[in-house]
């Protein structure tokens, strides 16, 4: 069951990030909105049912069970985090199939704002805080979900400056991260209709990965992105090891080492960055199947109580950062359901350079599941070393 809701997750993340056109930095997060269309599935009726399991990508029998195995693996994972909660009016009754579904205590009464605040804040560590949607007198359920993934690098970046020669942060000087490993394998390029795409694998200690994503500076945010999820299913056209003197690709370039090194390396520089993110996510009700169930014409909820109910905001709001040590985010989603060749002599050395606009993918390695998924449009800015230890 867990393999097919990682693979339900991902493709409603590749769906996503394949929709959105960013003039600036944004990150998405599929897996925070999954196991609440999950949940939904089976309690909606009519064309709604049809369109949430087909977001969810199981039947509807399924999709519970689906939901409850990725909430589990999520909160069973080191470094990650995760959290279901419900909130319904005291006066809507709801029916104990669909309640008993939910993780065991999750659901509680709904009153204040602050209180569901507070549970943001809570669920997330205060790197979020408040509920990506505000109740009023109209709303009778909110369902929502928390997802926190933590990582330190198992090999650290080092702080510095980059500053861009060429592109649209050419003159910027950006707080640069810099490493060089052994491992140039870490790095490799798929061909894609878009172009080659470049992927640089950061290993974390917890179990999590992050993918740096870069494609040619014309290549759509969306197509690179979605090159960067589909990376561990597809088949690299080369690996940094396979380069040779003077190849490119994408941010790549290839040189010898300095006489006295023999090793082959791979160099990396990056700017730190920090991309946080709000959705509305009735704005593409389509990618999550929410159409009909958004639709508050009628009953589309027979499956959570007898009263008609129907989606009347859903949200998403996601914080991600990467640092010289590590990757940490934050991602709280929420419904509001209301009425209605090597050459010879010295080594090569393969260095990637992120030195204009890229995309980012973090993902539990063993399982695969796509946790944020993230275009990177500014980098944050060099404040000099004392900006960087404050």
């Amino acid at each position: 069951m867990i393999k097919t809701a990682v693979a339900g997750a991902n493709a409603l993340t590749r769906r996503w990030v394949a929709s959105i056109d960013p003039d600036g930095s944004v990150a998405v997060s599929g897996a925070g909105v999954w196991p609440l269309l999950a949940y939904l599935a089976p309690a909606a009726g009519g064309d709604g049912r049809d369109e949430l399991t087909s977001a969810v990508g199981l039947s509807a029998d399924e999709a519970a069970a689906g939901a409850a195995a990725l909430v589990e693996l999520l909160q069973s994972t080191p470094g990650l985090r995760a959290a279901i909660g419900a909130w319904v009016h005291p006066e809507l009754k709801l029916r104990p199939q669909w309640s008993d579904s939910l993780p065991p205590g999750a659901v509680g009464v709904l009153g204040e704002q602050a209180v569901l605040d507070a549970w943001v804040r809570e669920q997330t560590d205060g790197l979020l805080d408040r509920m990506p949607l505000t109740i009023d007198p109209e709303t009778l359920l909110v369902l929502a979900s928390a997802l926190v993934a933590r990582t330190r690098w198992i090999e650290p970046f080092a702080d510095g400056m980059l500053r861009p020669e060429a592109g649209p942060w050419s003159g910027r000087r950006l707080a640069g991260l810099h490493r060089t490993t052994a491992d140039r394998d870490l790095l490799a390029v798929y061909e894609t209709p878009a172009g080659p795409v470049t992927v640089l694998t950061v290993e974390g200690a917890d179990g999590i990965d992050v993918d740096l994503v870069i494609g040619l500076p014309d290549a759509p945010a969306a197509a690179v992105l979605a090159a960067g999820v589909d990376a561990p299913s597809a088949v690299p056209s080369r690996r940094g090891s396979q380069f040779a003197e003077a190849d490119t690709a994408p941010g790549v370039t290839v040189g010898t080492g300095y006489d006295h090194d023999d090793t082959p390396r791979l160099l990396a520089s990056l700017p730190r960055f920090t991309v946080t993110s709000s959705h509305d996510l009735l704005a593409h009700a389509d990618v999550f199947g929410l159409r009909t169930v958004s639709d508050l014409s009628s009953q589309r909820l027979p499956g959570v109580s007898d009263f008609p109910l129907g989606v009347g905001a859903a949200a998403q709001d996601l914080t991600a950062s990467f640092t010289a040590d590590g990757f940490e985010a934050a991602v709280v989603t929420a419904f509001d359901m209301r009425a209605g060749g090597a050459p010879s002599g010295r080594p090569l050395q393969v260095r990637l350079l992120l030195d204009r606009p890229f995309g980012f993918v973090a993902r539990h390695r063993s399982s695969g599941l796509v946790l944020v998924a993230g275009w990177v449009a500014q980098g944050e800015a060099w404040l000099g070393r004392a900006g960087l230890s404050a």
